[in-house]
């Protein structure tokens, strides 16, 4: 097959699975009358495009800011399919919980057709300057199938990486400050990366994601159960990653993460 029939079908097939959401532009574009094309389906703000079919559906959740010690309680919603308005479907659970220099979160994901649902559980300590990550533990577990589960244990010096597993024991040079990827919630909810952009090396579960940079980029109206709210919004951006963007409200709840497939909902 020559090479440019070969990217003309691939990029076909992507785009028919929903796989292509962040090549479309900032703005939306509408097919020509009578051509027999579906309208473009992606949707502004970009931060709002995963969930663009539930959000008429879902009501922000109340209660006190997210400071301090506290736990919040997250829907996961997957984006199915893209269309004139996405396709969602609830996917799991995550629980988070923050105590002084501490962060615990319990993801749980239901099973599809044949494959299980999973548990993957974290414990972070991390320091004052930027929650900087300090040392974590990892499991993931099956349900059901208690031979299935992985462990691992990881430290930062401020330099090197050090994650150990009983299979594994590996080193990783982290050029910028380590920040586990739920510790920024508390970042987001102080209000200070308005005012000035963030650039970390990412911990994410078991993966290192280097160069992200988090940025305010604005207040947003969207839509929501009985009219509309706004939220401030935040986008990370880097090495290894979808864009990812953070919806804060007043009370700095963060009350939406989405990153395409996946995508989080507080609940509580």
């Amino acid at each position: 097959m020559k090479r440019r029939t070969f990217i003309q079908a691939t990029a076909a097939a992507l785009a028919s699975h929903g796989c292509l959401p962040l090549l479309a532009t900032q703005k939306k574009t509408s097919a020509k009358k009578g051509s027999g094309k579906p309208p473009n389906p992606y949707v502004e703000p970009s931060a709002i495009e995963p969930l663009r079919g539930g959000l008429p559906t879902c009501s922000p959740a109340a209660g006190a800011a997210k400071s301090g010690a506290c736990s919040a309680q997250y829907s996961l919603l997957a984006w199915e399919v893209a269309s004139a308005k996405s396709k969602n479907k609830p996917m799991g659970s995550m629980k988070v919980n923050f105590g002084e220099g501490t962060v615990q979160t319990v993801e749980k994901r239901d099973g599809k057709g044949s494959s299980p649902s999973c548990t993957i559980k974290t414990s972070v300590q991390f320091g004052e300057k930027n929650n900087a990550t300090r040392q974590w533990t990892l499991e993931s577990l099956v349900d059901g199938r208690a031979h299935v589960r992985f462990v691992e244990k990881g430290a930062w010096d401020g330099k090197t990486v050090t994650v150990k597993a009983n299979s594994f024991s590996r080193q990783y040079a982290a050029t910028n400050t380590l920040i586990h990827r739920w510790v920024l919630l508390p970042l987001l909810a102080s209000g200070r990366m308005k005012k000035t952009s963030l650039v970390f090396d990412m911990l994410d579960d078991s993966a290192l994601r280097p160069n992200q940079t988090l940025r305010y980029e604005g207040e947003f109206e969207i839509p929501i159960q009985g009219g509309t709210a706004t939220f401030d919004s935040y986008v990370q951006t880097g090495y290894g990653i979808l864009p990812i963007h953070y919806l804060v409200d007043a009370q700095r709840r963060v009350q939406l993460i989405t990153m395409a497939t996946v995508n989080w909902v507080l609940t509580e």
